[in-house]
């Protein structure tokens, strides 16, 4: 298992962050390569058991579904999932921290391969801090855009 945390300052309240990361149609606005994003159950999407499906894409050509639940939500806190892609299962998540004015971010994930994939667990660590770094990047651009709009 790979563990890896990073984090990023943005200029926006925790309230603000939070609403965005518990709306499910902007998840495919900031994870790297998601095609589609759409809630799976009915009710609010950050709510504990709340469940959805994604489409990762890769170059047009490759297409990944995977799955989510909702594992933690702590009302402008914290908000987590459980998640498999495939033959790999993780858990991530957002911890929000009031920084003055701003909010700290900070994005985890857990990877946990299984079956033939355990052959690439030497780089999971370094797949995951690329993809948690794209994530905080895309995330910081996305709740720049929404400031304007």
């Amino acid at each position: 298992m790979a563990h890896i945390e990073s984090t990023l300052l943005v200029h926006r309240s925790v309230e603000d962050v939070f609403a965005f990361l518990s709306a499910a149609e902007n998840h495919a606005r900031f994870i790297p390569n998601m095609a589609e994003f759409k809630q799976t159950t009915d009710g609010i999407f950050s709510r504990v058991g709340a469940t959805a499906q994604g489409i990762l894409s890769y170059f047009g050509l490759l297409k990944i579904p995977v799955q989510y639940e909702i594992i933690e939500h702590d009302f402008n806190h914290r908000l987590a999932m459980n998640g498999k892609m495939g033959p790999v299962s993780f858990k991530d998540g957002y911890v929000l921290q009031r920084a003055g004015d701003a909010t700290e971010i900070k994005f985890w994930l857990d990877l946990v391969p299984m079956g033939w994939t355990k052959l690439f667990s030497p780089f999971m660590g370094f797949i995951g801090r690329i993809h948690a770094w794209e994530t905080l990047r895309n995330l910081e651009r996305e709740l720049a855009k929404s400031v304007v709009e």
